[in-house]
């Protein structure tokens, strides 16, 4: 075989493999770009010292309701089966009527409570969820930034083609 015949055998494979090594070079800049930013958004994630407050008041306004309803309910239950046993005018039972729909409101106040503790609940499981997005996101775009810089260097884009990618680590 000739010379001419081998050096044209090998190129292609030359081609191919500097091409190979170009892109895994690319690549390993992206995922470090990938990690920093990563790294930049776990140091700066929200607060959310005042939800978690917030939760824990309403979970002990919760409790000292639940309390308080309990106290009544063993200290004055006996007591308002016993008058409605007996049959006393009409101001009494309206009494009653009124402690009852007290206790219905206190038990309503409860009810909401637990309510509003399931919605907290699901809003921070939501919140989890869109920051997880939003941090892939966020990666991608400064990964591809990196692409499209290094395509406008070679001159592949379009000409005129002005878009900006990336600067979300600033």
């Amino acid at each position: 075989m000739k010379p001419l015949n081998i050096a044209l055998a090998i190129l292609p494979v030359l081609v191919v493999a500097i091409g190979l090594i170009g892109w895994v070079v690319t690549l390993r800049g992206n995922l470090d770009v990938a990690q920093n930013d990563i790294a930049a958004l776990q140091a700066s994630q929200y607060d959310d010292t005042d939800l978690i407050e917030k939760v824990q008041d309403l979970s002990l306004a919760s409790e000292e309701s639940m309390t308080k309803l309990m106290w009544i309910l063993e200290e004055y239950g006996p007591a308002i089966e016993a008058i409605r046993d007996r049959e006393l005018d009409t101001d009494v039972k309206d009494r009653i009527a009124e402690l009852d729909a007290e206790v219905s409101a206190i038990g309503s106040v409860l009810d909401r409570a637990q309510e509003l503790d399931d919605i907290v609940n699901e809003v921070e499981k939501r919140q989890a969820v869109v920051e997880n997005e939003m941090r892939t996101i966020m990666s991608d775009h400064a990964g591809f930034a990196d692409v499209l810089r290094q395509l406008e260097l070679s001159g592949i884009l379009p000409s005129g083609e002005r878009r900006e990618y990336g600067g979300y680590s600033k």
